[in-house]
């Protein structure tokens, strides 16, 4: 049984389509969670089943173990919990693909990750005679397919990308073998709409789909559920907050979830106004930024958190963080890993994360690696290296994750059977093995080396990669190494824990931008270069733009449980700070 405040238990009890409000730390996913078992025990004993939609994998985890937790195993039968991405792959894509002759046959993801999207970038710019820049790569990551069909995204509205470029990488991506994840939703959408009767199925299927973090739901997936809609067969559960809609560059609007919502029927009068992260200190500017009615407030253990929020502006991030965060951290007795720093943009987190790091203070994200997280070995090498310290075997299905990503990459290979209970096998194989070498090899380097001779030689007798690959690990330390001597990196006294850091940086200061620290929540928060130009961009022209910017602030400042520290640089005369300090109700300190 799951404990429910009335404002969560009247959501939970509504029988409707219902789209909630949910503001930050106001306990969403337990709610979707009671929501879910709920929905499970009506169609127990019929066909049809429960679909959970979540943004992220992390989010379907961590719904998966607590459902585990508090239901029965028949009751989780009946949930199928997935990304909006896995969802379409699973039920519509990967059975229905024959429907759609342009993709390639037996298709596998492309990530930007994989160093097969860096090259098919290369290829595109190379053939229009242009010079590949730093940020090139993260423009292609950011195009998409929009609802029409046409090359969309911010690398698109910024004029670096042009939608024949788009249309060429995508062209050279098919001819690969590979698809993206924009294709994945666009194509799941015209299946859809071209062949009613598989739309019909799924709404047949599924008696109910709840979607977490609906407000940044894309015009393709709103068309999606739009199609499921259409059969009037299943019901809707769709919990946000438009207040924290900031995936603008990605197709989310909030009045897209409004306009659905109002196709759909839906219940929109219901909200979760309490917090149980923020202390009372904290919700202050956030509420004086961004009011909501019923108005956010402060509850449970919260609500007795003594907070702090301070403003600052200083010479440089670096220096603002050594002189006014490092210390309220010692102050409070915040350990480290209950601290994070947030950016609008992680080339402002990288020069920080150095600097950091020269002072002995351990960092996670952006720059903290001293070498360059694409090298082949580096994921696999991070997670065996956290197993190697630990006494136990909780890094078994972070093992597992990082051999996939390395068969997709070096294989070309989407090997789903690697969560399979072979792929376990060869897990915990690896993890006895990387144990040992750290007894033999006590050195960081001498460890990484060693390694990663032992595990090319286990994937390979386990037939997960090519003996190619097994020596391209070993190849891909060489590249480690020339990595960290370029930035001076002492590797005579590097650790082991140094490479395990990235798996389990539970001991680390997180530096994180404000877009991927949503979901979030530290003791303890910065935001750093507060300035105009940054939050807002100064790209934003039009008022949705700047709306967003002041949400992307908003989120930032609920990341902090207790306590907040805003830094805007004031390094040149011409530096403001942002307008949402001023609206936030910040005042110099």
């Amino acid at each position: 049984m799951i404990s429910l405040t009335p404002e969560q238990k009247r959501a939970v009890e509504h029988d409707g389509n219902i789209i909630l409000s949910a503001c930050p730390g106001s306990g969403k996913t337990r709610v979707i969670i009671a929501k879910l078992l709920q929905l499970a025990e009506q169609v127990e004993g019929s066909p049809r089943s429960i679909a959970c939609i979540t943004y992220t994998n992390a989010a379907v985890d961590e719904i998966e173990e607590r459902v585990k937790q508090v239901g029965s195993n028949t009751l989780f039968e009946r949930c199928e919990i997935a990304t909006i991405h896995a969802f379409c792959l699973r039920f519509i894509l990967r059975p229905y693909c024959w429907l759609v002759p342009e993709l390639p046959s037996k298709f596998k993801i492309l990530t930007n990750e994989m160093s097969l999207f860096g090259h098919l970038v290369q290829t595109v710019e190379d053939e229009i005679g242009r010079r590949i820049q730093p940020r090139t790569v993260d423009d292609y990551a950011s195009i998409r397919i929009d609802v029409n069909g046409e090359p969309a995204g911010a690398g698109i509205d910024g004029g670096i990308v042009s939608a024949a470029n788009a249309i060429r990488f995508w062209e050279l991506m098919r001819y690969r073998g590979f698809i993206d994840f924009s294709m994945i939703l666009y194509h799941s959408l015209q299946i859809l709409q071209n062949h009613p009767y598989i739309a019909q199925g799924l709404s047949s299927r599924f008696a109910w789909l709840l979607v977490d973090e609906f407000q940044d739901t894309t015009d393709v997936q709103v068309a999606i559920l739009r199609e499921l809609n259409q059969h009037s067969q299943c019901s809707f559960f769709l919990v946000g907050d438009e207040n924290q809609s900031i995936n603008g560059f990605a197709g989310a609007r909030p009045d897209l979830g409004h306009n659905f919502a109002i196709d759909i029927q839906a219940e929109e009068n219901l909200a979760l106004s309490h917090n149980f992260r923020c202390a009372p200190q904290v919700i202050q500017p956030a509420e004086t930024l961004i009011p909501r009615h019923p108005p956010m407030q402060s509850a449970g253990e919260a609500e007795n958190y003594t907070g702090s929020v301070v403003y600052h502006q200083v010479a440089s991030a670096a220096e603002g963080i050594m002189r006014c965060f490092l210390p309220l951290l010692e102050e409070h007795q915040i350990p480290l890993g209950r601290a994070a720093i947030l950016a609008p943009w992680w080339l402002h987190l990288v020069p920080v994360a150095r600097h950091l790091r020269n002072h002995g203070i351990p960092v996670f994200g952006p720059g903290a690696r001293p070498y360059q997280r694409k090298r082949l070995y580096a994921s696999l090498a991070e997670q065996l290296g956290a197993s190697a310290e630990s006494d136990d075997f909780m890094h078994l299905l972070g093992v597992e994750k990082a051999i996939f990503r390395l068969v997709s990459e070096a294989m070309g290979q989407t090997r789903f059977d690697v969560f399979s209970y072979a792929g376990r096998c060869t897990a915990l194989k690896l993890v006895y093995a990387a144990k040992q070498t750290a007894d033999q090899y006590p050195n960081g380097m001498d460890w990484l080396e060693a390694s990663a001779d032992i595990v090319g030689q286990i994937l390979s007798k386990d037939e997960w990669i090519d003996a190619t690959t097994a020596q391209m690990l070993k190849n891909s330390v060489q590249e480690m190494w020339s990595d960290m001597t370029a930035r001076n990196i002492d590797i005579e006294n590097l650790q082991i824990s140094d490479l395990g850091l990235f798996a389990n940086p539970e001991n680390a200061i997180k530096l994180i931008t404000l877009h991927h620290s949503k979901g979030r929540e530290f003791d303890a928060v910065a935001i750093i270069h507060a300035n105009d130009g940054h939050i807002p961009h100064f790209t934003a022209r039009n008022q949705a733009q700047f709306d967003e910017a002041r949400r992307l602030f908003y989120v930032g400042i609920t990341r902090a449980k207790k306590h907040l520290v805003v830094l805007s640089d004031q390094s040149d005369p011409r530096n403001k700070p942002s307008p949402y300090v001023a609206q936030s109700g910040l005042k110099r300190g």
